[in-house]
């Protein structure tokens, strides 16, 4: 399964990296794509991967990060 999200207040490699860690706590994420650009992650992940913990962890960590999901 595939979560597209954008997140406003990433803005360079330090934020990807934050996100990144953050991420790869979660045993269902499999791989995590970042695009600091367009300030993009995509998420691959099972399906016990539990998006609302993944955003309260994400949008804690840092006063500028909102979570955005992203629809095709």
């Amino acid at each position: 399964m595939q979560t597209i999200v954008s997140i406003p207040g990433m803005h360079c490699a330090s934020c990807a990296a934050l996100i990144h860690d953050i991420s790869s706590e979660f045993l269902a994420i499999k791989k995590t794509d970042i695009d600091i650009e367009s300030k993009r992650v995509t998420l691959e992940h099972d399906e016990s991967f539990n998006f609302d913990a993944w955003k309260q962890e994400v949008e804690a960590s840092g006063d500028e990060y909102t979570v955005h999901p992203v629809t095709a």
